[in-house]
């Protein structure tokens, strides 16, 4: 561990249970950081969820099932086949935990899972609406339009 780590501690208890063959890690910090990336990388590698808040409490959202991820002012909101979430940390930082082949940013607030894409068109000025599961439909920003109409059609 590095300097900053040196007064860390970490907590952690066994709970031995009968309603599960799995085994269950949970990490509680304060925030997201390098420490707690480190420790997800020690036992298992990058996680595929994330960890949304819902009206209630927090939920491990399978990465897996999220259609859209938007910014919606200082949050996001992450629409999945089974609701909506809301998310407190950056784009960017949810684009790189993101698998690059499922995931494609189509603006500088949007990322589309390319598994609920059910259809595309051209709108006009080098804009493509792309229509996604649910019912849901989204636009890419002229920035990235070329690039995701290479992605869109080689997918069919």
């Amino acid at each position: 561990m590095d300097h900053e780590d040196k007064n860390l501690k970490i907590k952690y208890k066994f709970v031995q249970t009968d309603t599960t063959d799995d085994i269950e890690v949970v990490i509680r910090a304060k925030e997201r950081d390098k420490t707690v990336e480190r420790i997800e990388k020690a036992i298992g590698g990058e996680s595929d969820f994330l960890v949304c808040n819902s009206l209630s409490d927090d939920e491990n959202i399978v990465t897996d099932e999220i259609v859209i991820v938007s910014k919606d002012g200082r949050y996001l909101s992450v629409k999945t086949i089974n609701g909506e979430y809301v998310l407190k940390e950056p784009l960017y930082q949810i684009e790189e935990r993101l698998d690059k082949t499922q995931f494609v940013k189509i603006s500088q607030s949007e990322i589309v899972n390319l598994k609920y894409v059910e259809g595309w068109s051209l709108d006009g000025g080098g804009i493509i609406k792309i229509r996604l599961a649910g019912g849901l439909s989204s636009y890419t920003s002229r920035r990235y339009a070329t690039e995701i109409r290479k992605i869109l059609k080689r997918r069919g």
